[in-house]
């Protein structure tokens, strides 16, 4: 038993010195580094904003004075013409003000025709006239304000088109303001989209708009930039810009889409990845010295930057490599190794 313990120690007195020197062996290897070649591709740079479908021409149609809905005459889809009664709020009180004001009307000109009667034989005033002449016209005034309130409950169509949308049921009371109907043409779509302030500057009219939606998986569709809003909202800040569609394109009115406006191209750039680049504009690259592979700190100009690549102007050529991260407390001039 004396042997075989001496003999088990002996082995683990070898396998401790030879993993200790093996440890000693690793440690005193310089670092190791992935690398990523320098390469060519398309680089691209876009402004991204979200964005609602709408139809170039529409408007919304909302009462300006709260009330009962008593009439609606289209549904959604309906193709109406300018001027068209779409529904028709409660005018009843209204109605009977104007028969009133009407029946006054028709007193005030039998009391004239009676006054001109009496005036020509000398039997009443011109004074006693005038005051009546004054009675008439207050009466029709009322009248034409009454018909013209009336009017007014009165939800017309202000242009042709088709109703887009309709957001009202008979007997609903609703608040002045309250948009009950869109009517606008289909055919033809817009988007607008909010764009944050920082980004507005980039944006010019004609650029390309590639978009996206959820409900098209997969499909990127393209418009450009017809318009960008001179005024911006302080609030949001934020602009708006209104992007033109292609008649084809199957979005419909109402959907919400990504949207990616390219603001610069290179189709042939230098690119590295975007976590290779060094804060102040530098990247690791690789240098021999002393037959031994050595870490250079490189300065770099950029162009385009992407989530995963950025454009390198000047400062590398193609195939240079870069170190990728992490660096650790890496030295300019530190021999290091490539890992594989």
């Amino acid at each position: 038993m004396a042997g075989k313990k001496t003999f088990l120690t002996s082995l683990l007195i070898v396998a401790a010195l030879a993993t200790g020197g093996g440890l000693l062996w690793w440690n005193a290897l310089p670092p190791a580094y992935r690398t990523a070649p320098a390469h060519l591709g398309p680089a691209v740079e876009a402004v991204y904003a979200t964005a609602v479908v709408e139809p170039v021409e529409w408007a919304k149609i909302a009462p300006i004075t709260t009330g009962r809905i008593v009439e609606i005459n289209v549904q959604e889809g309906e193709t109406v013409r300018k001027g068209q009664v779409l529904a028709r709020i409660d005018d009843a009180d209204l109605r009977a003000q104007l028969a009133e004001a009407e029946a006054l009307v028709e007193f005030y000109e039998k009391t004239l025709q009676r006054l001109e009667t009496l005036l020509k034989k000398g039997f009443e005033s011109e004074e006693q006239h005038d005051i009546r002449e004054t009675d008439l016209a207050r009466a029709k005034a009322r009248v034409s304000l009454y018909r013209e309130k009336i009017r007014q409950l009165a939800l017309t169509a202000p242009m042709d088109g088709t109703v887009l949308w309709r957001d009202v049921e008979l007997g609903e009371v609703k608040q002045a303001g309250t948009a009950l109907f869109w009517v606008g043409l289909p055919g033809s779509l817009r988007l607008e989209a909010e764009v944050d302030e920082e980004d507005i500057p980039k944006i010019t009219p004609g650029q390309t708009v590639l978009i996206t939606a959820d409900a098209f998986p997969g499909k990127v569709m393209k418009g450009s930039v017809r318009w960008i809003s001179p005024k911006g909202d302080p609030l949001t800040k934020s602009y708006r810009m209104y992007v033109s569609l292609p008649d084809t394109i199957p979005l419909m009115i109402g959907m919400t889409v990504e949207t990616n406006t390219i603001v610069r191209e290179n189709g042939q750039a230098l690119l590295i990845p975007v976590d290779a680049l060094l804060e102040g504009g530098a990247v690791w690259t690789v240098g021999q010295q002393d037959e031994k592979t050595r870490a250079r700190k490189a300065p770099v100009t950029t162009g385009i930057r992407g989530e995963q690549f950025v454009e390198i102007s000047s400062g590398l050529s193609e195939g240079d490599p870069v170190l990728l991260p992490p660096f650790g407390a890496l030295e300019d001039g530190q021999e290091i190794r490539r890992q594989r």
